[in-house]
């Protein structure tokens, strides 16, 4: 009976966790339609109304948990509580309302994926949702590359079981750098290593997303970083000071000489015109800085403030193509700095679980706060309702705070003195 209720709960995690990556999103929605493309059609709304309800029911149960997790995460926690108040100075009040009440029920959503599952089970469902999405993807563009539609401009450019090619090129950088995070490896994971990295980045090529091609070559770059954390603290400053005696003067050369870098991936020095959206947006956050215009409510359809940039930019740009800036226009620096916190509490707390000697699947949470990261610089906010990428980021945040919190100290009783013992429970099943 507790396999099959285990059973239950996995599946209904995967099923919602791959409702989350937006697979299959545009066969149900009319790409004309701005507000449809980011709110989904009626059946999506349903369909997600009816998770944000069993979460909640999942979560009753757990609530004294949930509570003493909740006040150790209150940069997160009140970042959420902003883009709510923000329906009081919103531009768009009704939408701002729909919309933050999406990412407070996803935020459940995160919560319970981290108090069901341990880091390494949340690494071992995500590895089957982003295999199903990527393997849909390249079963769906090889039988017919237009059965799922496409709302980019490049239709030859291949974009799986999602709507645009970045996306769908995110969830493949994603894929490979889950399966690269799991420590614990049959003969036959370790031999098919190397030929997935080389289909992962096949894939990238085929999306031609050089954003995405970037992000997975930095990604793969950073698992050999992420070793050096646990050198002796002396060892570790030493490198330290050697890289940066690299890496600025490489940093400098880089600016220096940055449209010939962009020409070599086949883009210009404005990266698609980003620099440019990046200059008016700017100029619109000098406006309103503080609070912003409202959570998601700068770019929404009628915005006078977003319609002058459209026109600037003689397309329909959905958002800044910079996840920091989004932010910052939605809920001002408030909540650019309540995200900022948050973010650097997380990675403080995953660097000290990992430098703990963690063994299995210690590096996953420090593997996709770098993810997120790196990602928060290409494309739009990231900090979003219904999205895998704000499940995974507050699981994250969840997971690592019970790791350091809830089971941090045990005292083992000597002849002559107390010895602390960090106790983490990253692979043990949770009950």
């Amino acid at each position: 009976m507790r396999i099959r209720r285990k059973l239950l709960e996995d599946v209904f995690t995967v099923v919602v966790l791959f409702l989350a990556t937006g697979a299959f999103q545009t066969l149900v929605v009319d790409p004309t339609d701005l507000r449809a493309a980011t709110d989904g059609s009626p059946f999506m709304q349903l369909l997600w109304l009816f998770v944000y309800v069993a979460v909640v029911f999942r979560l009753i149960p757990r609530y004294r948990q949930f509570m003493m997790l909740i006040r150790d995460n209150k940069y997160l926690v009140l970042l959420v509580l902003l883009a709510i108040s923000s329906i009081v100075w919103s531009e768009d009040p009704a939408l701002t309302l729909r919309r933050s009440v999406a990412l407070l029920a996803t935020t459940l959503i995160g919560v319970d994926f981290a108090l069901r599952h341990s880091v390494r089970e949340q690494l071992r469902l995500l590895c089957i949702v982003l295999g199903l999405a990527v393997g849909l993807g390249v079963l769906a563009q090889l039988i017919s590359p237009t059965m799922i539609p496409s709302w980019d401009f490049d239709q030859e450019a291949w974009h799986g079981v999602l709507g645009l090619k970045n996306d769908w090129a995110r969830i493949v950088v994603l894929g490979i750098v889950a399966i690269l995070s799991r420590s614990s490896r049959s003969r036959r994971d370790i031999l098919l290593i190397a030929p997935l990295s080389l289909g992962a980045l096949g894939l990238v090529v085929l999306a031609r997303s050089m954003g995405a091609l970037v992000i997975l070559v930095l990604m793969l770059l950073l698992f050999s970083v992420f070793g050096a954390l646990r050198w002796r603290p002396k060892t570790l400053i030493i490198a330290g000071l050697a890289s940066a005696l690299i890496a600025v003067p490489i940093s400098y050369l880089f600016i220096q000489n940055f449209d010939k870098v962009t020409a070599v991936l086949g883009r210009d020095a404005t990266l698609t015109g980003r620099v440019s959206i990046w200059q008016l947006t700017l100029s619109s956050i000098a406006e309103k800085p503080i609070r912003g215009y409202g959570y998601s409510a700068f770019w929404e359809a009628e915005s006078q403030t977003a319609l002058r940039i459209r026109e600037e930019m003689k397309w329909a740009t959905p958002h800044a193509h910079n996840g920091y800036i989004d932010l910052t226009l939605a809920l001002g620096f408030a909540g650019l700095l309540l995200f900022v916190a948050s973010y650097l509490t997380a990675a403080r707390r995953a660097i000290s679980c990992y430098r703990s000697g963690i063994e299995h699947d210690s590096v996953w949470p420090l593997v996709y706060l770098s993810f997120f990261c790196l990602y928060q610089f290409i494309e739009g906010t990231l900090v979003a309702g219904n999205t895998i990428f704000w499940i995974l980021y507050v699981a994250t945040c969840f997971s690592i705070t019970e790791a350091t919190g809830k089971h941090q100290v045990m005292l083992r009783i000597d002849s002559k003195f107390l010895t602390p013992i960090q106790v983490f429970p990253f692979d043990q099943e949770r009950a």
